[in-house]
């Protein structure tokens, strides 16, 4: 939820929440899609919540009567946990000094004793090496590869369109883009191309990987206190998550297909000088020929090196953490596909979903999970 989304995805949730007031309510990453507002964190919240009118009394009256409304962080809200944005959200909702207790911000999971065994409860981004954070508990919340390409490129773009096509290949993409823009289409491509540079120019070495990790295992001890979990657990759930793309340059080179946009310039450029300035020829047909054979190789070693990696990823990270923590049933998101196997389910996304069908789930008090509809 953001201001200038779809404002009947907030309506529907808020009907949900009138039809079954008395719920605890958690919303598993990506509630507030922060990362979709160019201004700052906190002003970007307030504007989201105030513009859905409708949802945010729903919220209010909850948290009045005191039904704990949580929000786990997502790689689209990472600092929907720090003291600043529940800070925003609380006042947004208008709540009283006695009430404001009942908004929660997580920065990395939720775990619900019950009955029939822990329900854990999390975004599922830490799997994703494209969404992954330096660590949950990083001094600082910095965009992942996808979140940097969002504000630098598809929002200000007004480029949405692209960002639930992330696996395409780029030759889908860029058929998608010249429907789109038509003759400004060159003007995007080459926008695309400065904003994935400078993301390449901030991976690697620049990244704080190493120091973020180092402060996050200085913060385990606390939280293991908080969630009554010992260090070990918490120490062997972070040595399950991905390592960020943008940790190695040649990464985030190759998963923004900076490769194949070079090779194909490569071409495009040698046959045009060829054409244009006959006297060139030969040494612009060898960059031309250099491009081509940069391409085939690319395309041999696969046309689409990332399709259905981050659905791989997550479908392990559940099997890691049913191993490390004993969960019986392990839910995340992320993906924005409704997943149900054996200990996992995926929220699926009622923000995106197809036609009035906005899946959620509902864990029951004896800890049994079901597919629920807004």
């Amino acid at each position: 939820m953001h201001e200038g989304g779809d404002p009947a995805v907030a309506r529907a949730l808020a009907a949900h929440l009138e039809r079954d007031r008395d719920a605890a309510l958690i919303f598993a990453g990506d509630a507030l899609d922060i990362a979709a507002d160019l201004s700052p964190p906190v002003r970007a919240v307030t504007r989201a919540l105030v513009t859905a009118p409708e949802l945010s009394r729903a919220l209010t009256d909850r948290a009045s009567r005191g039904v704990p409304i949580t929000f786990v962080a997502g790689n689209h809200d990472l600092s929907v946990a720090s003291p600043e944005i529940l800070s925003a959200i609380r006042d947004a909702l208008g709540l009283e000094a006695a009430h404001r207790r009942h908004v929660i911000g997580v920065p990395w999971f939720v775990h619900l004793a019950t009955p029939k065994g822990l329900v854990h409860v999390e975004h599922g981004h830490v799997f994703d090496p494209d969404g992954a954070p330096t660590h949950p508990l990083a001094p600082e919340s910095r965009d992942d590869l996808g979140i940097r390409l969002l504000r630098r490129f598809i929002v200000p773009q007004g480029a949405q369109f692209l960002v639930h096509k992330n696996d395409e290949t780029p030759l889908w993409l860029l058929l998608r883009v010249v429907k789109k823009y038509g003759p400004r289409a060159p003007w995007i491509v080459a926008r695309y191309c400065m904003a994935a540079s400078s993301i390449v120019a901030e991976s690697g070495k620049r990244l704080p990987l190493e120091s973020d990790r180092a402060h996050g295992a200085t913060q385990l001890e606390a939280l293991a206190s908080e969630l009554e979990l010992d260090r070990e657990t918490l120490t062997m759930l972070h040595e399950a998550h991905a390592t960020p793309t943008m940790a190695r340059a040649t990464g985030a080179f190759a998963r923004l297909y900076l490769d194949r946009v070079a090779a194909t310039g490569a071409i495009a450029f040698g046959l045009t000088a060829a054409t244009l300035a006959p006297p060139l020829a030969a040494p612009a047909l060898s960059v031309a020929a250099l491009g081509a054979l940069v391409l085939t190789a690319s395309l041999i070693a696969g046309k689409n090196r990332y399709a259905g990696r981050a659905e791989r990823a997550l479908d392990d990270g559940a099997e890691r953490i049913r191993a490390i923590t004993g969960a019986k049933t392990v839910i995340l998101g992320h993906v924005h596909r409704e997943i149900e196997t054996a200990g996992y389910f995926n929220t699926g996304s009622f923000a995106y979903a197809n036609g009035e069908r906005r899946p959620m789930l509902v864990v029951e008090e004896d800890g049994e999970v079901t597919r629920a509809w807004g």
